[in-house]
C-alpha cells in the first residue's frame, strides 16, 4: 500500500482541473480544436522533425511532475495545516478554520507549483512551433518575446497604456515585405476594483505599408470597449477627423494627424477595411498607420487561443499537437494574408 510519500497532489489537482476544463467547454469559450486538416504528407515531415525532441520533452515533463509533488506534500500541509491552527488558536469557529484552511492548502499547492509548468509549456512550445512555423510558412516564431511598450505606445491607440504580455510572435516576409504577428494582451487603462474592462486580448499583424505618406491614422471600430473610447476621448493627442464616407465614418472612430489626412484612405481602403471584419476572430480590428507601416490588431477570445500546450500533468500527445499548432498556424496565416491583401498605396483609386 501506497504511503504519504508517494501521494500525488498533481493527480488530485488534476482531477478538479479536469472539471473545470468541461465547464469551460460547455460555456463554449474551450480553444476550438483543430479547423484547418494537416496533410498527411506535412505531418510525416512534421514528425520526423519533431521526433528528436520528444523524449528531452518527455524527461522534461516527469521532472516537473516529481519536483511539484515532492514540494507540495510538504508545503499543502503546512500551509492548509498552519492556517487552520492559527486561526483556531485565534479563536474563530472551526468550520472557518477548515474553510480558510482548505484555501491555504490551495495556496500551498501553487507555491509548490511557482512557474514550472508554465515553463514546461514553454519548453514545448518553443520546439513545435518553431518547428512548424519554420516548416510550413518560413517563418521565426519566438515564445513569449520582451514587449516592447515604447512601440506599442508610438501606436497612439492606447493613450494610458498600462501593460502588455506577448505570447508568441511569428516573423518573415512574403510578397517582398517584412510582417509579423503576434498573439498578446493589453492593459489599456488603469485597472478597477472588480472589473476587467480595461484589456484586450489581441493577434496583431504588423507589416511594412505605404498606404500613407507622412501621417498617422488610428481607427478604432466605434463599438469597442467604452472604457478605451473614453480613455481616448479624454487622453488622445489625435485630434478626430472623418473621411467623408458615411458608412466608414459610422463604423470606425479616425484620429488622424495632421486631420486632413484622412482623405489619405482611398475608397478601395476603406472597403477593404470594412471587409476585414468578416476576417477577424472576434469583432473588427483596429488599425494603425504609420508612415511606412501598418498594425492590424485583431480581438481575439479564450476559444481563439492559440498555440497552447496542455499542462504537464498531461501526457503530451505529439501528433495532436502537431494537428493542433498546424491548424493555428493556418488561421493566423488567413489573417497575415487578409491584411497583405489591402490596398498598399496611396491615391482616390
Amino acid at each position: 500500500m501506497a504511503g504519504y510519500s508517494d501521494f500525488s497532489f498533481t493527480s488530485l489537482w488534476a482531477r478538479i482541473g479536469g472539471g473545470a476544463d468541461k465547464m469551460v467547454a460547455a460555456s463554449g469559450n474551450a480553444p476550438r480544436g483543430v479547423v484547418v486538416g494537416l496533410p498527411e504528407a506535412e505531418r510525416a515531415a512534421l514528425a520526423a522533425q519533431i521526433t528528436p525532441h520528444l523524449a528531452g520533452l518527455e524527461d522534461l515533463r516527469r521532472q516537473t511532475l516529481n519536483t511539484v509533488d515532492s514540494r507540495a506534500r510538504l508545503l499543502v500541509p503546512l500551509v492548509g495545516g498552519g492556517v487552520f491552527a492559527a486561526l483556531l488558536v485565534g479563536g474563530q469557529d472551526a468550520t472557518q478554520a477548515v474553510i480558510f484552511g482548505v484555501l491555504g492548502a490551495v495556496v500551498g499547492w501553487f507555491i509548490a507549483m511557482g512557474n514550472r509548468s508554465g515553463s514546461y509549456q514553454a519548453a514545448v512550445k518553443s520546439r513545435f512551433a518553431t518547428v512548424i512555423s519554420a516548416h510550413l510558412s518560413g517563418f521565426d516564431h519566438v515564445v513569449e518575446p520582451e514587449t516592447d511598450l515604447a512601440h506599442l505606445r508610438a501606436w497612439r491607440l492606447f493613450p494610458d497604456l498600462q501593460s502588455a504580455r506577448t505570447l508568441d510572435r511569428i516573423k518573415g516576409a512574403r510578397d517582398g515585405r517584412s510582417l509579423s504577428l503576434s498573439e498578446m494582451s493589453v492593459a489599456y487603462a488603469p485597472g478597477r476594483r472588480g472589473s476587467i474592462d480595461n484589456s484586450l486580448s489581441l493577434t496583431v499583424v504588423e507589416v511594412a505599408s505605404g498606404a500613407v505618406d507622412g501621417a498617422v491614422i488610428v481607427l478604432t471600430p466605434k463599438n469597442a470597449p467604452r472604457r478605451l473610447l473614453e480613455t481616448q476621448a479624454r487622453s488622445s493627442d489625435l485630434p478626430i477627423a472623418t473621411t467623408g464616407d458615411a458608412d466608414f465614418d459610422a463604423t470606425y472612430s479616425l484620429r488622424a494627424s495632421p486631420p486632413d489626412t484622412a482623405g489619405e484612405l482611398s475608397p478601395a481602403m476603406r472597403s477593404a477595411i470594412l471587409g476585414l471584419g468578416e476576417q477577424g476572430p472576434a469583432g473588427r480590428p483596429y488599425l494603425v498607420f504609420l508612415p511606412g507601416y501598418l498594425a492590424v490588431l485583431f480581438p481575439t477570445r479564450l476559444s481563439d487561443l492559440a498555440f497552447h500546450v496542455p499542462p504537464y500533468w498531461v501526457p503530451m500527445d505529439a501528433d495532436a499537437l502537431l494537428a493542433q499548432f498546424a491548424s493555428d498556424l493556418a488561421v493566423r496565416n488567413s489573417l497575415i494574408n487578409a491584411v497583405l491583401a489591402l490596398p498598399d498605396g496611396t491615391g482616390s483609386a
